[in-house]
């Protein structure tokens, strides 16, 4: 009889595969967990330090183990991540059959329906798959309302966004039009060379790679500029599910490694950090989030500029590298939403002396505090308007209803961004 932790008969062919070929295991084993799924499992007591897995890099996918002739077909811009899932897609069914049963270890492509917003439905905020002929038709209507936080889809429901009169880089906001870019880009590319590829299978290998890719460069290798493009897949390593651990691991031309961060008992379940991402990041890059995650924010951009909206002020902001990125925790703002509250309110000059030299004339922290606490209660707002609005959809738009546990997961998280915002206040009023 089969433990209850049994993860399956294709888990158990893939491992002996992966024993078989050279991965040791180190005392841990793919395990189903109640309520949680796959994961790994210690099968014995594991002291932090231990290696708890290695395998050899000769059985990973990486872009340098695609044959040269299948990737000259394609161009030298051609991201990673486009080329990995080209080459599950298209590459030569010999040379992909070595991984045989680590692919059928994988998760369906239902699976990543189910969980991932990149292909929920219109109407929740999804995009319009596939992406038309017409590169200059948008695979989101950006005017049409969602159900996605802003930082996921870079809209909002309840307020209009501040003007903004520099680009700059996003830390974890705008994600599913960043993804959509990405994957349209990836998609054109490989049709321009087979035509008959299918969408439903190029996109999810596309979604294999995005979500269990580890960080990888070869030896010689400088790290690329998009760190999108130093990624493998590490066959067994993808058991591992994510918490907010610390991360041990490192690699050579040998072999990738992965050593525990704390102690484990046999029968818990072993998991790694995929890396230290709010809520947001983690449902739109792996289709889950987190009940309680220390890295959890929002981002105040779009309500800070609505305040500090003039080409002067916001010309302060970037000269003195405080533009953007205004992140809320639940233990309240961080200090750049500080500094740009200052400057709602200071002149320009006293709030220069503020920054670079550490004057306070003019500074009233009052006014700073009563600015802080409107702008994270602004984000509560929206949180409680679409909150109001999705559950009223659950309630009665059939379109909605058929997608019921997609509305229900997008609910839960809009619930937690209100509790964050509100205890985020609570931190700035004290």
């Amino acid at each position: 009889m089969k433990p209850e932790w049994w993860p399956g008969e294709e888990h158990e062919a893939f491992t002996e595969w992966a024993v078989s070929n050279g991965v040791d295991t180190n005392n841990v084993t793919p395990a189903r967990f109640p309520g949680r799924g796959l994961g790994m499992m210690a099968t014995q007591k594991i002291n932090k330090g231990d290696a708890v897995l290695r395998v050899p890099t000769k059985l990973m996918i990486i872009a340098d183990s695609i044959p040269t002739t299948f990737t000259k077909q394609f161009p030298e811009d051609i991201a990673v991540q486009a080329l990995l899932a080209a080459y599950l897609t298209h590459g030569d069914a010999e040379d992909l059959s070595k991984w045989e049963l680590w692919r059928k270890s994988w998760p369906s492509r239902q699976v990543f329906a189910d969980s991932m917003p990149i292909l929920w439905p219109t109407v929740l905020g999804g995009p319009k798959w596939p992406p038309s002929n017409d590169k200059n038709e948008d695979v989101v209507d950006l005017n049409k309302p969602g159900f996605f936080p802003p930082s996921i889809s870079g809209r909002w429901n309840s307020l209009n966004p501040g003007p903004k009169t520099r680009k700059y880089e996003l830390d974890h906001q705008n994600i599913l039009p960043k993804q959509v870019q990405l994957l349209s880009k990836a998609w054109f590319d490989v049709v321009a060379v087979y035509p008959e590829t299918e969408w439903d299978t190029f996109s999810y290998h596309w979604l294999i790679v995005n979500t269990r890719s580890f960080y990888w460069i070869g030896l010689g290798q400088e790290a690329p500029e998009d760190p999108n493009d130093a990624m493998g897949l590490v066959p067994f390593a993808d058991y591992f599910n994510h918490a907010d651990v610390a991360r041990d691991v490192k690699f050579d031309e040998n072999e990738y490694v992965f050593c525990a961060t704390k102690d484990y008992e046999e029968g818990d379940e072993v998991y790694m950090n995929y890396g230290s991402h709010p809520n947001d990041t983690l449902l739109a890059e792996y289709g889950f989030f987190l009940d309680v995650n220390e890295a959890d924010s929002v981002y105040l951009d779009d309500i800070v500029f609505r305040d500090i909206h003039t080409p002067e002020q916001q010309e302060d902001l970037w000269l003195n590298q405080y533009y953007g990125n205004y992140q809320v925790t639940p233990h309240g703002p961080c200090y750049r939403t500080e500094v740009a509250a200052c400057l709602s309110y200071m002149k320009e000059e006293d709030w220069r002396n503020h920054v670079l030299e550490g004057m306070t004339h003019g500074l009233d922290e009052d006014r700073s505090e009563v600015t802080l606490k409107r702008w994270i209660l602004a984000y509560a707002t929206e949180a409680q308007a679409t909150i109001i609005a999705l559950q009223t959809a659950i309630d009665n738009d059939t379109t909605v209803q058929a997608h019921r546990q997609k509305a229900e997961t997008l609910l839960r998280r809009w619930e937690q961004i209100r509790n964050l915002c509100e205890n985020a206040a609570k931190t700035v009023s004290t």
